[in-house]
Formats: C-alpha cells, sequence, structure tokens
C-alpha cells in the first residue's frame, strides 16, 4: 500500500466519521481532509480549490440568490392560503395539501421550516373537519423530507451538476440530464403519496399532539412589501430561467452561464440587495460540496477509490442493472434511517460509480438509486431533523412510525427498483 493510499484512506474514513457522528461540521470535516491531501502532495493546490469556480458550485449559489428574491415574493402567502382554502375537501384535500405544501416549500425553505409553517394551519383545519391532528404530522413530514432537492429549483438546480462532477473525478464518461433526478424520483414519491391517500392515514394513531408547545410563536406569512410590478419581474426572471437551464444546451449557452445572469439581473434590479444575496447563499453546504469533489478526486489519484470500489466486485460484477439497483437502493434506503442522507450520497456516489467503472456497466442507474432511496430517510427519529421534529410533535412511539412509515418504503423501493433501470434505458 503507498503513502499516497493510505493517506487518502484516512482522510476519506476522517471525513465519514465526522460526518455520520456530527461532532465536527461537515464543511470543517472535508477542509481539514483536503488540507492534509493538499500538504502530503496527493492532490495539486488547483485540484484542491478549483472546484470552488466549478460550474455545479457557481449554478447553485446564483440560484440560491434568484430563489431569495422569489421569497420575497407574495408566493410563500399564496401557498399559505391554499392550505387554508382545504377548508371542508375532506380528509383526502386535507392530507393532499398537507403532504404536497411541505414538498414544495422546502425547495425555498429547509425540512423543519416547511413544516413548522404548514402544520399550525393543517391542525386548524383539522380541527374543523373532525380530524386527528396526528393523521397530519407525519404524512407532513414524508412530504418535506421527499421534497428535499426533488425539483431543480435554488440549490436543487446543480444536484445533477454535481453528481457530474463526482462521476466525471473518478472516469465516468456519462452525464445526468437537467430533468433526470426529478423524473427518477417522482414515480416512488407519488406512489407513497398515493398509499397515505387511501390507506396509509388509517395506520397512524388517533389522539392530540404530543409537544405542541414547539409550534408556540410560530406567525402566519406576511404579504410581500415589494411593488406588484417587482414581484412580477422575480416571477418573470424565475421562470425565464428554469425553462433555460432545461433546454440551454439546445441554444448554445451553459447553465453556468444562464443562472450567473439571472442572479446578476436580479441585483441589478435591486431585487435583492448585496448583503441578502450574500446571506442567502449556504455557506457551509458550498464549502463541503466543494472539498467534497476535491477528496473524490484525491480517491481516484491515489487509487483508494479503486480499493474501495473492488470490495463491490460481488454486486456489481455481474453487470445486471438490475441487481446492481436494488441492492444499492435496499442498502441505502436502510442506512439513510440511522444517519444524514447527504451524507450517505456523497460518501457512497464516488465510490459506488467508480465500482461501475471496473465492472464494465453504467454508472447512471446505481447513482440515481443513491439519490432516490435517501429520500426515504423518515422512519426514525434518526433518520432526519423533520422526522424528528415530526416524532416529538405527533408524540409517536417508535412502533407507531415504523407501521406507517414501513410499507411506504417498502413501495418506494419496489416502484424505483423498476423504475430506474426501465428510465435509464429509455432515456440514456
Amino acid at each position: 500500500m503507498n503513502i499516497s493510499l493510505l493517506i487518502t484512506l484516512i482522510a476519506f474514513i476522517f471525513v465519514a466519521v465526522c460526518l455520520l457522528t456530527g461532532r465536527i461540521p461537515g464543511s470543517i470535516a472535508c477542509g481539514t481532509a483536503v488540507v492534509v491531501l493538499w500538504f502530503t502532495h496527493v492532490i495539486t493546490e488547483a485540484e484542491a480549490f478549483a472546484n470552488f469556480v466549478s460550474s455545479s458550485i457557481i449554478v447553485m449559489v446564483c440560484m440560491m440568490i434568484v430563489t431569495a428574491a422569489l421569497m420575497r415574493t407574495d408566493i410563500m402567502p399564496a401557498i399559505a392560503d391554499t392550505v387554508r382554502k382545504a377548508k371542508g375537501g375532506g380528509i383526502t384535500i386535507l392530507l393532499a395539501v398537507t403532504m404536497i405544501v411541505p414538498y414544495i416549500l422546502c425547495q425555498f425553505v429547509g425540512g423543519v421550516t416547511s413544516m413548522i409553517i404548514v402544520i399550525p394551519l393543517a391542525m386548524a383545519l383539522a380541527k374543523e373537519a373532525g380530524v386527528s391532528p396526528t393523521a397530519m404530522v407525519l404524512p407532513a413530514s414524508v412530504g418535506a423530507q421527499a421534497g428535499l432537492l426533488s425539483l431543480p429549483i435554488g440549490g436543487g438546480a446543480a444536484m445533477y451538476l454535481l453528481k457530474n462532477q463526482l462521476m466525471a473525478g473518478v472516469g465516468v464518461t456519462e452525464e445526468l440530464g437537467f430533468w433526470d433526478l426529478f423524473f427518477v424520483r417522482m414515480p416512488g414519491t407519488a406512489a407513497i403519496f398515493l398509499f397515505i391517500l387511501l390507506y396509509g392515514w388509517k395506520l397512524l394513531p388517533q389522539r392530540g399532539l404530543g409537544q405542541s408547545s414547539m409550534l408556540d410563536g410560530n406567525r402566519n406569512l406576511e404579504k410581500s412589501t415589494l411593488p406588484q410590478w417587482k414581484q412580477n419581474v422575480i416571477y418573470a426572471i424565475f421562470l425565464a430561467t428554469m425553462v433555460l437551464l432545461s433546454i440551454c444546451g439546445k441554444i448554445g449557452l451553459t447553465n453556468t452561464q444562464v443562472s450567473l445572469a439571472a442572479a446578476m439581473i436580479v441585483m441589478l434590479f435591486r431585487l435583492v440587495d448585496e448583503r441578502e444575496a450574500y446571506a442567502s447563499v449556504n455557506w457551509p453546504l458550498i464549502f463541503m460540496m466543494s472539498f467534497m469533489l476535491s477528496i473524490s478526486t484525491a480517491l481516484g489519484n491515489s487509487g483508494a477509490g479503486e480499493m474501495l470500489a473492488g470490495l463491490l466486485s460481488p454486486v456489481y460484477g455481474s453487470g445486471n442493472m438490475i441487481v446492481a439497483v436494488t441492492v444499492t437502493f435496499i442498502f441505502c434506503a436502510v442506512a439513510t434511517q440511522f444517519m444524514d442522507n447527504m451524507t450517505l450520497v456523497n460518501i457512497l456516489t464516488p465510490i459506488c460509480a467508480l465500482a461501475c467503472v471496473q465492472n464494465g456497466m453504467s454508472a447512471l442507474p446505481v447513482v440515481v438509486a443513491i439519490d432516490a432511496s435517501c429520500l426515504i430517510s423518515f422512519s426514525t427519529p434518526l433518520a432526519s431533523p423533520s422526522s424528528l421534529l415530526a416524532y416529538q410533535l405527533g408524540g409517536y412511539n417508535m412502533k407507531e412510525m415504523l407501521k406507517f412509515n414501513l410499507p411506504l418504503i417498502f413501495i418506494s423501493t419496489v416502484v424505483s427498483c423498476v423504475w430506474i433501470p426501465v428510465y435509464i434505458s429509455i432515456i440514456h
């Protein structure tokens, strides 16, 4: 074992342990590992910091700024009004709104925030409809978790680019398209939403909330102070950006050019000022993803990635796409119930992609399987912050959570493991 390989393995294990335990913030852990790899000449100075100006990071930063402008409009109060208008629609409509609204909201705010916004409104409507409030909390958590970075909006607009970079770093020449992650995830998400609407909600206990005081102080969303013409400009910029990002390759533009132009127009019109633009960027995420891409480069340079990928040969050695997708999805679906889903994605993506390269099979179905499986992290309080909030707020016990969530995981696994190979084979 050469010294570069050993150092890379130690750095990779250090990052994995830090991310899994949460003792050291992910951005700091990844940055520390990159500094060590740079000082020991496993990667060059350019390789250590080049990803801060990579297309994926630029797109992510710019779309966060554009989304910050969108958040200054009346779109959030309008979504909240949608929940209120569900009054009298019965349990099915109420559940649908309780899941779909957090799914949409978490494209702009975090999963926990989206739940805190929607649950008080859902509770009031449930009371008027004579529905148990505990029938609303876990479905809201499922909607919030399933929606994270699912739409190519804000930070989610660059996720496919980040995965392409992680794959390219280990020798994968294939690339995901702008809408691929959304279309891969949607059938599994739609299946579990439909199950909850038709039957799943009956598996939840019928009683009052647990720690309802957690919602104290929550205020209704206020109307925007921007004049209507500025709000209309923001809507136009946002919609135009989404359309151009979808077709930019066909009109001679790049994702970076489109997103950067959108962010600059937003600031030139003073729809978001310089200070607000800076504050809108999730800098810990930017640093963690940039450094993680550098670690992926080190895995390729040192041979550590090849060694770790070799351990997966029993799974990928057959070259059977269905077997590879199924085993990968099931492993991640179980693991993500006990650890952060983004951590799992970042750790496994380059390793599994390299294993696919070594065994002569497409990496795309495996990479999207990792991504899709990590969105069903809602069975235990350890699975995600929104799952923990639901556990505490609903006053559920573990038996009640598993009774409701295990069928959802089973349904998502079956649907996704059938759909992913079909989708990748047709589209790619």
